[in-house]
């Protein structure tokens, strides 16, 4: 209705092969997820994470799971073969980790991904910009190298899963490739876009990305029910833009996102800025929700006392502050340190 999608932009893609997932998650846990998916039982089954409401084991979900994995991975090809942008709207499920089912995830189709695109390429930025820290993917590469991961989410002091802070920053040869921009409550988009300012472009300098695996999760905006976060649906998407104007090839996926009239309107204006195609400002009143929302663009702003946006500006400069020392060792990062301003901007 929009004109962003055509028929001829959708690929089929096939499930991902468990051989494949084993090689990122361990060979025990994909058995695990098979058995507990035909409903064998599995003794000690609460270790690999399916204890939580999280994560309740349901038959088909081995293959349900191998099929996000699979168009993740089928993504990843399209673009190790030459295309600029391939997205998987259902994938970005980055909580999973190696033996762990955790947040919604079963396995994880961007570490995967990743897994994959490093058969063509030596550097590969994980960019994350989901509400929540992408801990599964950081712990998977956190030892390596050749995958930088940037995590800009509310703070684990205050969110699930409560990791990525600033002294996540790798160990061993994958020391100082790992960051992360962990905001504070409240936060609003002239800050959130300020902190992504003050890291993400500094490290994209220094790594020189050939590719990017860009996680679009839509829970920083403001109606998301799970999270803190103050965010319109034009200030999330300058993320996504800034990512496009770099001219890398952009393997991309969706991630959480809990208020469903947020969620559309972030994913349509993401798709129509990774395709580079112009998008009017309104919802077609043949969408089912028309009556809670008639344009793409946030019309409003988040109404917070001043107090509660300078709480959350606070703690995200020091965040930003103490991310920097960790990575001034390994990182030039130059220019000045400007603060966080207070204003607000306004939609297209």
């Amino acid at each position: 209705m929009l004109g962003v999608l055509r028929e001829e932009d959708f690929v089929k893609a096939e499930p991902a092969a468990s051989d494949l997932v084993a090689e990122v998650h361990s060979p025990r846990y994909v058995r695990v997820v098979q058995a507990l998916s035909e409903g064998k039982p599995v003794p000690g089954s609460h270790v690999f994470g399916f204890a939580s409401s999280d994560n309740p084991p349901f038959r088909g979900m081995f293959e349900a799971s191998l099929a996000v994995v699979g168009a993740s991975v089928a993504a990843a090809q399209a673009v190790m073969d030459g295309v600029q942008v391939a997205v998987n709207l259902a994938g970005g499920l980055h909580h999973a980790r190696r033996e762990e089912a955790a947040g919604f995830c079963i396995f994880n189709d961007p570490a995967v991904a990743i897994h994959v695109l490093k058969q063509k390429y030596r550097r590969i930025v994980y960019l994350d910009i989901d509400v929540h820290h992408g801990d599964g993917v950081q712990w998977l590469y956190y030892r390596d190298p050749q995958v930088l991961t940037i995590s800009i989410h509310e703070s684990g002091r205050f969110l699930f899963p409560g990791t990525g802070h600033p002294d996540e920053i790798g160990e061993g040869e994958g020391r100082g490739y790992s960051a992360n921009v962990a905001f504070g409550r409240y936060v609003d988009d002239e800050a959130w876009w300020w902190a992504f300012q003050q890291v993400v472009p500094p490290l994209f300098r220094w790594f020189q990305p050939e590719v990017v695996v860009l996680q679009m999760g839509a829970d920083p905006h403001y109606t998301d029910p799970l999270a803190h976060a103050m965010l319109t649906t034009q200030g999330w998407l300058r993320a996504v833009q800034w990512v496009v104007e770099q001219g890398i090839p952009i393997v991309a996926t969706g991630g959480g996102g809990y208020s469903l009239p947020a969620v559309v309107r972030m994913w349509v204006l993401a798709l129509a800025t990774l395709k580079g195609v112009p998008v009017p400002n309104f919802i077609p009143p043949q969408f089912e929700l028309h009556d809670e929302v008639q344009t793409l663009y946030d019309s409003d702003v988040p109404d917070l006392p001043e107090r509660m946006r300078q709480v959350g500006r606070q703690f995200t400069e020091q965040s930003v502050d103490e991310l920097k020392q960790y990575l001034r060792p390994y990182v030039e990062w130059g220019g000045t340190h400007e603060k966080a301003s207070g204003s607000v901007p306004q939609h297209p």
